[in-house]
């Protein structure tokens, strides 16, 4: 937070993995303000504008239906499910993805 920067109330990653190239994690007292939102924005703005990525491709625990959420109003597609393990277990995991041209025209929706 803005008003307390030293205190972490989550963070968000870049991963030059296939399949992997971002995730993030929120504690719950902070989940549902907007705040991975904003977040997960500039850090895929960083991606696409700072790096040059071509395409970002993030996994998703399918229970997790918040960050489904946060996947589908950036504008990215579901586009493949299978299973592996995450911290609280072995769940079944989406591939969301975003291409370089998609995100800038989400962008200019959101400018107009």
């Amino acid at each position: 937070m803005k008003s307390a920067p030293d205190q972490l109330i989550g963070n968000v990653s870049l991963m030059d993995q296939q399949d992997n190239n971002r995730g993030f994690w929120l504690a719950p007292q902070w989940q549902g303000r907007g705040l991975m939102s904003e977040a997960s924005a500039a850090v895929t703005e960083y991606w696409f504008q700072s790096l040059g990525r071509p395409l970002m491709r993030v996994p998703k625990a399918t229970p997790n239906i918040g960050s489904r959420k946060l996947s589908e109003r950036a504008g990215m597609r579901l586009i493949r499910s299978d299973e592996d393990n995450f911290v609280s277990g072995r769940f079944q995991r989406d591939i969301w993805e975003i291409s370089r041209e998609e995100w800038l025209q989400t962008l200019k929706k959101y400018r107009e």
